[in-house]
Parts: C-alpha cells; structure tokens; sequence
C-alpha cells in the first residue's frame, strides 16, 4: 500500500518538479565588466584563493581566467625583468639560470607591454599557441589556446574590455 502511494505521487507531482518548471539561472556576469562578443558565455568556476572563470564560445574555444592577489602575474616569467631576477640567484649555478632562462625564451613567440584601462598590461604568445594576458596592477590573468586568427582577435577584443576598476568581487 506504501509503495503505490509512493510511485502514485511520484508520478502525480513528476511534472511539478521538470527541468522546464524550474526557474532559469540568472547569468553570472564576467569580471572586470568585460563585454562579450555573441556566441560567448561565462561560467565561474571554484576558486581557492582567486576569483576563477572561464569564457566560453559556442565552437569550445575557451579564455580562462584566474584574478586576485593570490593569482600571482602569470606572463611575467616571460620577460627580461624575470631573467635578470633568475641570474641573480646565488643558490644556483649560472649555467642552471642561463639554461631556465633559454627554456622560457624558447617557449615564447612574442611579448608585449601596453597601458590598458590604467593598467600595465603584459601580453605573451607562446609557441604552443597559447596566449596569455596579465594586467599588473589587478594581478589579474587570461589565457587561451589561440592557434587561429579568429581566435586571437576574439581573445584580443573581449581580454581588452576589462575594466580592473569595475572587478571588486576578488
């Protein structure tokens, strides 16, 4: 007798509790007040100790991103700055700094510095294709693998929109 009344009401209230009734999860929008281009989505994602995201397009390429002052500044390894940090070290031989700072220099296509939106902005290509963008002041980072020019233009033109002012959430 329990089970009947157990399946009749679960067939009775099973299109109370449908997917269609439920109400719509109200978009999460990106940090930094970042526009994006249609096609594109945000999605956050579970951070330990940053503010961690990720921008999505329809086909699957993907931005990442992770902000905060515990994000650290993912590009700056790629820059002469850091090398000059690395030859300093005295724990280790000069021949292990010169040939850390070669591997990272051999990684590396391109990279760029630029003031964006009041941040110094530090911009890498490597040679795998991924693209990573630190604005400084923010610590905040984006990466993608961006092996067409679609693709570095779309990361280019959404990274670009951010807004270090606007992000108050990390």
């Amino acid at each position: 007798m329990v089970f009947c009344l157990v399946v009749m009401l679960g067939v009775c209230c099973s299109g109370v509790f449908s997917q269609s009734n439920l109400p719509k999860p109200t978009p999460i929008p990106p940090p930094g007040d970042i526009q994006l281009p249609g096609g594109y989505i945000y999605e956050r994602r579970r951070g330990i100790d940053s503010y961690v995201g990720v921008i999505v397009r329809k086909d699957g390429f993907t931005i990442s991103h992770d902000i905060g002052k515990m994000a650290a500044n993912y590009a700056a390894q790629y820059f002469p700055e850091y090398f000059d940090r690395l030859r300093k070290r005295t724990h280790l031989n000069s021949g292990t700094n010169e040939r850390e700072i070669q591997d990272l220099k051999d990684k590396t296509d391109w990279t760029q510095r630029s003031k964006v939106n009041g941040d110094d902005l530090m911009l890498v290509r490597l040679k795998d294709s991924t693209l990573i963008a630190t604005f400084v002041g923010s610590t905040a980072n984006f990466i993608a693998k961006a092996d067409s020019s679609d693709k570095i233009a779309d990361f280019l033109l959404i990274v670009l929109t951010y807004q270090p002012s606007a992000d108050k959430r990390h």
